[in-house]
């Protein structure tokens, strides 16, 4: 029976999973301890590996080495760039039936591509991004949400609710769960550079941020996104979203390709981009999202 509609399950799947970085380590720990053979190929993160190797994965030395002994490959990686050259290298070792799974933040016109000339190797590419924190990917409670048919969804469920807790059906086809996750990733960016700019606007005012931080708190905006942004403010930490500004212009770069093809307005969007440009332009591209009030602060200078 070929791989694409053969039962994903734990004991009698081999998992070939690239990227044990930030969000990938913890994935490819739950997989690997809740039963999957697991094979993982070392980029950046060595710690990461050698740590799933001691919890029984095999590391393999190259993507066609992964490739070859894998009926499933996951893709955790930086982008587009990076899926496509990975999968080229996949494709000559790659088994009959394999199916890939793209966690990445990818470019969705990329990722259809993508699919289409895979379809016809015989090779399943399916767009299963990512939402939370590398803390929520280690517990096994990500999001998940996944492009193309039911039945596909089906038959790798048992793989993803290993790391995620909730997986939403895009009900679109294979690509357009990468155009959701751009367009959330709008969202959670624009928001911190709103936080961003009125914190600073705050500063240059002559106000304590923590008096914003109160009003925010006790009225119908406060969320998650904006508490996790004033730990910078209040208490000096960068770490409640470990997200660099580098990918937060990746992914909105993305969903300004995405709008283009589709003729959409991007009046927000434009301004939420044109910040993150300043920002690396400004040497910030390491810095996390929580960090985009530096931007301004830098922009605005000394409060007046």
């Amino acid at each position: 029976m070929s791989q694409t509609t053969s039962a994903i399950a734990p004991g009698k799947t081999t998992v070939g999973f690239i990227g044990a970085g930030l969000m990938g380590w913890g994935m490819a720990k739950n997989a690997v301890e809740k039963g999957f053979a697991l094979r993982v190929m070392a980029h950046r993160k060595r710690e990461a590996v050698e740590d799933l190797v001691r919890r029984g994965a095999v590391e393999c030395a190259s993507a066609a080495e992964l490739a070859a002994g894998s009926d499933v490959i996951v893709l955790c990686v930086t982008g587009s760039p990076q899926v496509e050259a990975l999968v080229a290298e996949i494709l000559p070792a790659a088994r009959p039936g394999l199916t890939i799974i793209d966690s990445t933040t990818a470019d969705p016109a990329s990722t259809q591509r993508l699919a289409t000339a895979l379809a016809e190797q015989d090779i399943t590419l399916v767009d299963a991004p990512l939402s939370r924190t590398p803390a929520h990917a280690w517990n096994g409670e990500l999001t998940t949400y996944v492009g193309g048919p039911p039945e596909l969804l089906e038959r790798i469920r048992p793989l993803l609710s290993t790391w995620a807790n909730a997986i939403i059906a895009t009900e679109g086809p294979v690509g357009s769960a990468h155009a959701v996750k751009v367009i959330n990733n709008l969202i959670g960016i624009g928001y911190s550079t709103i936080w961003s700019e009125a914190f600073a606007m705050i500063e240059q005012v002559g106000l304590n941020p923590a008096v914003l931080h109160q009003v925010v708190t006790n009225s119908g905006l406060n969320c998650g996104n904006f508490q996790s942004y004033a730990k910078y403010l209040l208490e000096g930490d960068p770490n409640a979203h470990k997200f660099a500004l580098a990918n937060c212009l990746k992914d909105l770069t993305y969903y300004n390709r995405l709008a283009t093809r589709y003729n959409a307005a991007t009046t927000v969007s434009d301004g939420v981009l044109q910040t993150l440009k300043l920002g690396i332009n400004m040497g910030y591209g390491e810095r996390y999202m929580t960090q985009i009030v530096d931007i301004f602060r830098r922009l605005n200078g000394p409060p007046k």
